[in-house]
């Protein structure tokens, strides 16, 4: 398989333990670590400046931060600044966000102007301008960085299953991150959301990093890493609840009386509810099962114009995430390669 590999790992690691995974990523052949950037859990560009500290080849970024909760001036400094600690590794994840949003009073209004006008402030802040701007989301009077960063340009991607944010990244941005699907048709269907946005710009689609992003578990019982992931898919739902025109694209109904869960926004009891989700939800949205399944999944997913594979591993009841990552590399991917050629 020549798809290129990321890693995206949660917040929810002790730094020591989130510095160790990195550099296993590294080892095993992974080009890319995201790190997740939610508001509450722990603090993003801390886990990224210690993971830079202690790699030397992987590219790293917030898998993903965005507009709302940190003014993208901000941002822009920021991420010079990782990028100056890595010594040019340095990658800018966006999405519009949300989790804990509510907790901090912050609505997420315009979300495809926010992110045009981001990347629009952030890269004239990049190549050393004085910028003032006044968009629907975000302003700025008269900013500029006050140090010079490593590089002038540093890939931005975004993160979504939104049709208009997917067309935006084909027209601006540098990549692209479709989360949990592994429909065929639906990833056709994101595919051409890239292209129409790349066409606008008048530019290549193979311009455009165009990844595949799923969560992952991996077991030799097939059953113990569908039970992981039926509850992860379940909480994920739950956690989007009212955002779900992506179940849609994907075949998915879900049960009325998972449905009166999830709109009381308890994710322990969503998660405990997963039973009630039909098959299909964990299919075509997450790779769960032993290597053969999981290679199975992928392979059928995986459609020309896809450049990348980005996974975030989970490991079931005494596992070990580092081991999910490990057998991937050595247990699936050789696997896929054989099914797609």
């Amino acid at each position: 398989m020549t798809l290129a590999l990321g890693v995206l790992l949660n917040a929810e690691y002790p730094v020591t333990e989130l510095v160790a995974l990195a550099q296993l990523s590294e080892a095993l052949g992974y080009d890319q670590v995201w790190y997740t950037d939610i508001r509450l859990f722990r603090e993003c560009y801390l886990g990224l400046a210690a993971i830079a500290a202690n790699t030397r080849k992987i590219r790293l970024g917030p898998g993903v931060t965005d507009p709302y909760s940190r003014h993208p001036a901000v941002t822009a400094s920021t991420i010079c600044t990782l990028d100056e600690m890595c010594g040019g590794r340095a990658l800018l994840g966006l999405g519009v966000g949300s989790t804990g949003f509510r907790e901090l009073g912050i609505r997420a209004e315009h979300p495809v102007a926010a992110l045009r006008e981001a990347v629009t402030l952030i890269r004239r802040l990049l190549r050393g301008e004085e910028v003032t701007f006044q968009g629907k989301v975000i302003s700025l009077a008269g900013g500029r960085l006050q140090f010079t960063p490593v590089r002038a340009e540093i890939p931005i991607y975004f993160a979504t299953q939104g049709v208009r944010i997917t067309e935006l990244a084909g027209e601006v941005a540098d990549g692209v991150m479709i989360a949990n699907t592994a429909m065929p048709s639906a990833v056709d269907f994101y595919l051409d959301c890239v292209k129409r946005g790349t066409e606008k710009s008048r530019r290549p689609l193979q311009q455009v990093d165009v990844v595949l992003r799923f969560e992952m578990c991996i077991a030799d019982n097939a059953a113990d890493a569908e039970a992981v992931m039926r509850r992860r898919v379940a909480m994920r739902i739950a956690a989007g609840y009212g955002h779900w025109d992506y179940l849609e694209r994907l075949g998915i109904t879900l049960p009325e009386a998972f449905v009166e869960i999830a709109a009381r926004r308890d994710l322990r009891a969503a998660a405990d509810a997963g039973h009630l989700l039909p098959p299909e939800a964990v299919t075509r949205t997450v790779l769960a099962g032993d290597p053969a399944q999981v290679a199975g999944q992928l392979a059928s997913a995986i459609r020309p114009g896809v450049s990348r594979l980005i996974v975030r591993p989970h490991a079931v009841p005494g596992g070990a995430v580092g081991d999910v990552l490990r057998r991937f590399v050595t247990d699936v991917v050789p696997r896929v390669g054989a099914a797609t050629h």
